[in-house]
């Protein structure tokens, strides 16, 4: 609750044309609704608050561009604080090319350096890497495997028109409505470091582990759908270093090592930590995500025989995640 009226009270001091701010709150038990319906008697925009019962961040996320009044949908996760200009430099563009979607990067806050929990810097250290190569030209642009709703705007005619977010996906949903969004209705991605807000995520370790678990177990459902191509899971083993690759078999063809294996790399990351080692933290956190993720691959599989199989297979192109489709045009959406 206090980071949601931290992110509130920063979006007073944008410097942006009118805009209206809506909290969409999944179930809320701590306070949150009465919070922000008392700000909203204050705010020099128009704050509401909508409500649901526990449906998940894609039904709550297709809650407010339904009842959104704006042209433009720009989502903030409640960790997230925006800078004053902030709102502005995403609508520049939104201004510029009705058919983009941008993207912001989201920042560690550098006071809380060492104070955080590791996996939280591991997750600031991997998002930096990805702005890097952005920023650098290591990818030639944006794409839709870069759409993370913690900070990104689009138009609301897109989100309408492919039917908003999946909402059986309880991770990935943004991921997979980007590529809808490319597929469907040509958006194109536009990263802008400009557009920056401080992250203060706030992440349990068990909930940190069972993010790589649900991405492994949906990038499966995805590639059983054609929305990717099978080298999106394989890319997962092959592309990782020889001791992770033996990690990953040991773990898969007999389960019960799976505990012992990553409490010891855990236990490694946290003393590394510690002693303020961020590189070697990372690497060993890097391995837990790895094999997590691996794990969900075979949950989705239901066979370790059938997954080696599949993580062994020959490379491939991949189908729809690097695939250039012509630009089609979006359905006539219900809504204005």
């Amino acid at each position: 609750m206090a980071s949601l009226r931290n992110t509130l009270q920063a979006l007073v001091l944008q410097e942006a044309a009118p805009f209206e701010v809506l909290v969409v709150s999944d179930g809320s038990t701590d306070g949150t609704d009465e919070m922000v319906w008392e700000m909203s008697r204050s705010t020099p925009y128009p704050l509401r608050l909508l409500t649901q019962s526990n449906g998940g961040p894609a039904r709550a996320r297709n809650h407010g561009v339904e009842e959104a009044r704006g042209e433009v949908i720009l989502f903030l996760d409640d960790d997230v604080e925006p800078p004053p200009h902030f709102v502005a430099v995403h609508a520049s563009h939104h201004e510029q090319d009705p058919r983009v979607a941008v993207i912001g990067p989201m920042l560690p806050d550098p006071l809380l350096r060492w104070s955080e929990p590791a996996w939280v810097a591991w997750e600031h250290r991997s998002l930096q890497k990805e702005y890097t190569r952005l920023e650098t030209g290591y990818w030639p642009a944006a794409s839709p495997n870069h759409f993370y709703t913690g900070n990104a705007s689009v138009r609301r005619r897109h989100l309408q028109s492919v039917g908003g977010f999946d909402e059986q996906f309880k991770r990935q949903e943004d991921v997979e409505l980007a590529f809808r969004l490319k597929r469907e209705c040509g958006v194109r991605f536009q990263f802008d470091g400009e557009a920056a807000g401080t992250h203060r995520p706030r992440r349990s370790l068990e909930a940190w582990l069972h993010v790589p678990f649900a991405y492994g177990s949906l990038d499966v459902t995805r590639a059983r759908r054609g929305d990717v191509g099978w080298e999106r899971v394989r890319h997962a083993y092959h592309s990782r270093n020889a001791i992770t690759r033996a990690l990953a078999q040991l773990i898969l063809t007999y389960p019960p090592a799976t505990r012992p294996v990553r409490a010891l790399l855990l236990a490694a990351a946290r003393t590394a930590y510690a002693l303020h080692l961020g590189t070697a933290s990372a690497t060993a956190l890097s391995v837990v995500y790895n094999l997590r993720y691996l794990e969900g691959v075979q949950a989705e599989l239901g066979a370790a025989v059938r997954t080696l199989e599949v993580l062994r297979a020959h490379s491939e192109p991949e189908e729809g995640a690097t695939s250039i489709s012509p630009a089609l045009p979006c359905k006539t959406s219900a809504h204005p």
